[in-house]
Formats: structure tokens, sequence, C-alpha cells
């Protein structure tokens, strides 16, 4: 973790608060961060491209991120961030060893019901560019971590927990545990500041095409 002086400063420059805390998901805590994850990601472009009917959609991500949290905890590490006993952000890191669980896996899980909810042919398109839109990460040799997920509580954005949880948290965990870098992609220009400000760079990007939108795809590498 970063040192006192440098927390310290954070709480001067008024990014930071002394109260929150990063620690590992606790079983107990597992649908509260799917949730989470679920009000962070109702608008964003990822989603509401390929799931545009809000209700389906909501249904849709409710289930499918229950299920990814679940199946995932494990193999995949999850981080909260905590202010008091409330969780403010989640994250899902994947250490160089990780395998995606297999499509049945995933259909045991209960996924199908991620199709009745969100439509078949439309979630069967979400799901085909998910997995294109990580391939560049998945590609990169070396020690490579991969953070599959990093999202704030809507309500508490813009206060610098997502920085905080970063620099705090997250990269020092895959340092200290022998990580070459730490990879991801992202589809919203948003995003694309927030990742190039802590220190990351942009080494693909894809466009994508569905139902006469596009969407952009923009993978980064933080190198230790």
């Amino acid at each position: 973790m970063e040192s006192e002086a440098a927390i310290e400063q954070w709480i001067k420059e008024g990014k930071s608060d002394k109260m929150i805390r990063f620690e590992r998901m606790k079983i107990e805590d597992r649908e509260t961060c799917a949730a989470l994850a679920a009000r962070a990601f109702g608008d964003y472009e990822y989603f509401t491209d390929y799931v545009p009917d809000e209700k389906k959609r909501r249904r849709f991500l409710n289930t499918m991120l229950q299920i990814e949290v679940k199946i995932n905890d494990g193999p995949a590490l999850f981080f909260t961030a905590k202010d008091g006993n409330a969780i403010v952000a989640v994250a899902m890191l994947c250490p160089p060893t990780y395998k995606k669980p297999s499509d049945m896996a995933y259909m045991k899980a209960g996924f199908g019901k991620c199709f009745l909810q969100g439509g078949m042919k439309d979630v069967a398109a979400w799901n085909d560019m998910e997995g294109k839109a990580g391939r560049p990460c998945h590609r990169l040799a070396g020690k490579v971590w991969y953070l599959n997920l990093l999202t704030v509580e809507p309500n508490r954005k813009g206060q610098g927990i997502g920085t905080r949880m970063l620099r705090e948290c997250l990269l020092p965990y895959v340092k200290e545990h022998g990580g070459d870098s730490l990879c991801l992609f992202t589809n919203s220009e948003e995003n694309r500041k927030f990742y190039r400000k802590n220190g990351f760079i942009e080494f693909n990007e894809q466009w994508f095409a569905y139902r006469g939108k596009v969407l952009g795809s923009w993978s980064y590498q933080y190198i230790f």
C-alpha cells in the first residue's frame, strides 16, 4: 500500500477519505458487490448499445453480474473499497494463471436466464463482442494480470475512490505478487482519460458495430 505520507497528501488535496479501506471481498458481500456493479453499468455504452431496452438491461445485468461474481470468486480475486461498513467500489483481478470458466460452467450457474432477460440475439452479440474486446490483453506475454472490473458506486463517483483503489490496492497487489504488468480494456472516453492519468499506456484500438451503433474498445497496460 502507499505510504502514510502519500495518503496524507491525498487528504490535503481533498481527493481522499481517510475512512476508505481496501480488502479482499468476503463471501457474504458477493451479492452486494454484484448489485453495485449492475447499478454502475446501467448506462454504460458497453451494455446500452447491445441491450437498449432499459428494463431488459437491468434484469440482464443483475443476473449476469451475480453469476460473474459467484463463479469467479476463487479463480479471480475480488477487492472492495469500504467507507465504514458500506461497499463503495469493487474490483476483479485475474492473475496470469486465471482461466475463464467454461461455457458449460456458466450455463450450469444460470447464464441461460441472461439470454431470456436481455434477449437471445442481443446477449449473444454482446458476449461475442466481449470476448473479442479482451483478446488483445490476453495475447500479451509475461506475468500479465488482467483487470476485469473496477467500478464505483454511482453516487460516490468523482471522489477519487477509483484512483485510490488503483494506487493503494490493485497496482501494489499485482506488483507485490510478481506481476510484470496490469492490463484492461475500456469502451468510454471518460475511462480512457482515467487510465491515462493513472499511468496506463494504450496499445490497441478496435471498433464494433451493432444495430446501427459503433462502439470503440481500447486496451491499456500498466508496466511495472
